[in-house]
């Protein structure tokens, strides 16, 4: 196919991207499953064009203001570079205006979140075996430095294709949020409360941490992500973790039973994966930021109420904003002062070369009045 017609249908793709509340991962994605006339080639050469657009976005508009996407996708494959000295900080980190205020370090984290980063797997069992089946496949992988389960992929590859990931020996996870998951140390025979669970990331490697001993109980108000929750543990054989969308109905029809762990991995702007997600840059406004705020405030003190005396309450964000982490921390703490802060750390793309995540341990005590 033609590069002029790609470049065509790329900037109507950018333009799709544009009107939608979907990532651009998906429309895109969704794009090459239904229009099987582009070969392996040709889908490669769109997405990676759509995907260089969404990356330069900001300096795009500012060297070419009037231009279409289409003129835009011509000049950027013109020119060596965009770098300009007169550039605002904001438009060469690619982030609104507001956003800089709001980052710690952010003449050092904003340009590491430039990065493209590398796709991170998660071994379900011993790394060194997974590698040896991957490489069966003819995919070659890296271990990670940081996570012991991590490896890294040397090149982009269909893993739906491969049998190691329909058998779930692997899992894709960032190395940062299987970081997170570590730090809170959970082992066998404890009892999980995954509040917010989504997909089941953080499920997932809480049950090969526990070595498929204790229960985790994956809540969520979405049944469809608890839908592919349960997908996914079945296919990597787990079967330790019980989905809800009602805890209070669980807790009822088991009255004994009470959680070691609450884990709130809660809603946050998901600034911390910008690397991963450019498009998410510039779907983030200043007043949903806000609304973020309070929508996290809300989780975290439903989920505590369901902490008894020596239970951990483990707070995470995608996030390298203090307002959504440790700010957020001190504010619940205050108004709860039966929880006492353990430990908290930060991951960033600077930092630790991962995505952007946050975690504070607490715990419950009894305080006597």
């Amino acid at each position: 196919m033609r590069e002029e017609i790609i470049h065509k249908v790329a900037a109507e793709l950018l333009k799709q991207i544009d009107k939608e509340t979907r990532p651009a991962s998906e429309v895109i994605n969704s794009f090459t499953r239904t229009h099987k006339s582009f070969g392996s080639k040709d889908r490669r050469l769109l997405t990676e064009t759509v995907w260089r657009v969404i990356r330069h976005k900001a300096r795009l508009d500012y060297l070419c203001p009037k231009a279409d996407y289409l003129e835009k996708i011509v000049f950027l494959n013109s020119v060596e570079t965009l770098s300009d000295a007169k550039m605002p900080f904001s438009v060469r980190m690619e982030v609104p205006e507001w956003v800089i205020s709001k980052i710690q370090n952010a003449d050092k984290e904003l340009p590491a979140l430039l990065n493209v980063p590398d796709i991170i797997l998660r071994a379900t069992n011993e790394r060194g075996f997974v590698q040896k089946e991957l490489l069966k496949e003819g995919v070659e992988t890296e271990i990670t430095q940081l996570s012991p389960f991590g490896l890294i992929l040397k090149k982009r590859t269909n893993l739906n294709a491969l049998k190691a990931f329909k058998s779930g020996l692997v899992e894709v996870q960032d190395e940062g949020s299987q970081l997170v998951a570590l730090e809170t140390k959970i082992k066998p025979n404890d009892r999980v409360l995954d509040y917010c669970a989504g997909a089941g990331g953080k499920s997932l490697i809480f049950a090969q941490m526990m070595n498929g001993k204790g229960k985790i109980i994956a809540h969520d108000v979405s049944r469809q992500s608890l839908h592919e929750l349960e997908k996914r543990a079945h296919r990597a054989g787990i079967n330790m973790i019980e989905t809800t969308l009602d805890i209070p109905d669980y807790l009822k029809k088991n009255p004994s039973f009470s959680f070691s762990h609450i884990v709130v991995d809660a809603p946050c702007s998901g600034i911390g994966t910008w690397r991963r997600c450019p498009d998410a840059r510039w779907k983030l406004t200043e007043q949903q930021f806000s609304e973020v705020l309070k929508k996290q405030a809300s989780i975290l003190k439903k989920a505590s109420s369901y902490a008894v005396d020596g239970c951990y309450l483990i707070y995470m964000t995608c996030s390298i904003t203090e307002d959504e982490n440790i700010l957020q921390v001190r504010k619940f703490l205050r108004s709860h002062p039966c929880f006492k802060l353990k430990k908290h750390k930060q991951f960033s793309p600077f930092q630790t070369n991962t995505d952007g995540l946050f975690i504070a341990i607490m715990q419950k005590e009894n305080v006597k009045v």
